[in-house]
């Protein structure tokens, strides 16, 4: 048995991390599972880093389920969800942690397909998943939906354009979520993601006085962020001690957006 983090609280059951085999959504993870809760969690085409947080999971004491789906398949989203929901009991707390979050490209400069993929994966995407775990939330007496989002949507990056804008979409649907859901105890909240040492931040070629050195200029903080930083929030969000908390967007950006 792994030792347990209990300054966060989970119901019996489970938490879905949608893109649970990324940078992001692999934090996201263990943390949960070390927390002592249960985990479900989505890949796309990364079966080994799939497999290897299921691992990680199980070494933390915990149960995990890890498949293969196409967040644009209706029908394989929600049959994702309804087998979560048979393997674990029930399911409390759902992280769509999928879709680029720092994109560096003007967005006329794009490629049309490469707008469409990224306004469908993430807004065709995440209405795939709520319309799939709002109802089973709902059986559960309630839960909560944490998204992962983009610093940008609050203050916007030059040359960001083509992960703010679908973000900016995923916001106001976490919006709509916790207006219309909450008096079935449904919470709603958003993480906006701002330059955090881990996946694709760390993996984007920007020249000196490129981007990424323009955004670092205007964090007050004056560094990257650690990835525990940003996986403490999520969690946070996800867990009963932010029972109080809904259609929020939290920015983790070290005062960029201030």
């Amino acid at each position: 048995m792994g030792v347990k983090m209990t300054n966060y609280r989970f119901p019996d059951g489970a938490a879905i991390v949608f893109g649970g085999s990324g940078g992001l959504g692999s934090g996201v993870v263990d943390l949960l599972s070390k927390c002592g809760t249960d985990v479900a969690l989505t890949y796309f085409k990364n079966k080994d880093a799939a497999d290897e947080n299921i691992e990680k999971i199980k070494a933390n004491g915990q149960k995990g389920y890890a498949s293969s789906v196409d967040l644009l398949d209706a029908k394989k989203v929600e049959d994702f969800v309804n087998t979560s929901k048979k393997e674990f009991g029930r399911i409390h707390s759902v992280i769509f942690a999928t879709g680029p979050f720092l994109h560096i490209l003007p967005i006329l400069e794009a490629k049309p397909e490469d707008v469409y993929n990224t306004l469908d994966t993430d807004i065709k995407g995440f209405y795939h998943v709520l319309r799939s775990i709002v109802p089973v939330l709902k059986d559960g007496g309630g839960g909560s939906i944490t998204a992962l989002t983009t610093a940008a949507i609050h203050k916007y990056i030059s040359t960001d354009g083509l992960s703010s804008v679908p973000k900016s979409g995923v916001q106001h649907l976490c919006t709509a979520i916790a207006r219309e859901e909450g008096h079935h105890g449904i919470r709603a909240n958003c993480v906006a993601v701002g330059l955090i040492a881990v996946g694709l931040s760390q993996e984007i070629d920007s020249p000196p006085g490129g981007i990424l050195d323009q955004w670092m200029q205007q964090v007050p903080l004056g560094r990257a962020g650690a990835p525990e930083e940003l996986f403490d929030m999520v969690v946070f969000l996800a867990s009963e001690n932010a029972g109080y908390i809904s259609g929020q967007s939290i920015p983790v950006d070290g005062g960029y957006s201030a």
